[in-house]
């Protein structure tokens, strides 16, 4: 079987030195041609093409797809039509592991990062990896993820995809707002990749819902196996102090963070790492110790009574309406970045 990698980026690069490991026969290539590319086609020492079309498929029995390639790709177009199979790194990188470690995957399309962060914290001793989108690729660590036998995979809508029935042990979604809709045809679309982080699990494996999110409990019952829904029942916040499972774990003005969101992640991360086997005085202490990466509503400066605050991950809509909640004081939003042909209708009550 020949596998062809497409796009060398990171995902790409990580794919091809996994797959080279493996003695597997391959090729690579890209849409692009400059020096960087060229360069590392060079430090791979495979075949490959730079500036490549649809011609490529050639031979190739698989393509391994980095994620910032669009499906309207006219190599993936030209694939999908000649029922050539299309693999995400992500999803390579589970093949390989064969289904010998245990994985929880987080997606949504915002807080992804912030609960992966705080779960890896809760999880305190226990051996674990993390890798995913904001982390690392998962093909560049998997002697280390099949040593300590736990993976935490943050899982973005590109690398789902392509991903068919992963089966993950714990699933999450926290979210799924209008984001990226110059990549996907369609919000619908979106929420689908999104959804498919359930795909495959069975009524032995946890799914994670949120109480505020109508895509992920729009689809809650037709799970097939235990969903949890966060933000209602016993596991929520309730009165400033929050619960889960029925048992608080700590209380608001304990933490070193705020907002409804954050708070929502806290409990994701909480109903995570329970499943995992941490214990209630790990997870309490991960909780209170935790403090926001940069970027994320962090605190830069306070100069003649004015707070400035760096939110620049918030790079959607639905992130700045959440970050925007979170102030009581009138705010002063320096706002832009690049066109994701999303609707700005939901930051405009916060106005």
């Amino acid at each position: 079987m020949v596998t062809l990698v497409y796009g060398l980026g990171e995902s790409g690069i990580s794919a091809t030195q996994a797959l080279v490991r493996e003695n597997e026969r391959l090729k690579v290539a890209d849409a692009g041609d400059d020096d960087r590319l060229q360069r590392t086609l060079r430090e791979l020492g495979v075949e490959g093409v730079l500036g490549a079309g649809p011609e490529i498929l050639k031979e190739a029995d698989r393509v391994v797809v980095s994620p910032g390639i669009r499906p309207r790709d006219p190599v993936l177009r030209a694939a999908e039509e000649r029922g050539v199979p299309i693999v995400s790194e992500v999803g390579l990188g589970l093949e390989m592991l064969g289904g010998r470690v245990r994985v929880v995957a987080v997606t949504g399309t915002n807080g992804k990062t912030t609960v992966v962060d705080i779960l890896r914290r809760m999880l305190g001793g226990m051996p674990h990896a993390v890798a995913g989108n904001s982390w690392r690729a998962l093909t560049g660590c998997l002697d280390e993820v099949r040593e300590a036998g736990l993976l935490v995979l943050e899982v973005s809508s590109f690398q789902l995809h392509y991903l068919e029935q992963p089966g993950f042990d714990v699933a999450a979604l926290l979210n799924a707002r209008p984001d990226h809709l110059n990549w996907h045809s369609s919000f619908e679309e979106y929420a689908r990749d999104k959804l498919r982080v359930f795909e495959g699990q069975g009524s032995e494996d946890l799914a994670l819902v949120s109480a505020r999110d109508p895509v992920g409990l729009g689809a809650a019952d037709e799970l097939a196996t235990e969903v949890l829904v966060v933000g209602e029942g016993d596991t929520a916040v309730r009165g400033g102090r929050l619960s889960l499972r029925g048992r608080e774990i700590a209380a608001e003005a304990e933490l070193r963070f705020a907002g409804t969101h954050n708070l929502e992640n806290a409990l994701f991360a909480g109903a995570a790492a329970q499943r995992l086997g941490a214990s209630f005085e790990s997870i309490r202490a991960g909780l209170l110790g935790y403090r926001l990466k940069p970027h994320r509503l962090e605190v830069v400066a306070e100069r003649a009574g004015v707070l400035y605050v760096d939110d620049s991950k918030a790079t959607n809509p639905a992130a700045v309406a959440a970050a925007l909640n979170s102030f009581e004081e009138p705010v002063v939003l320096i706002l832009g970045g690049s066109e994701k042909e999303t609707d700005f209708a939901e930051i405009l009550p916060h106005l």
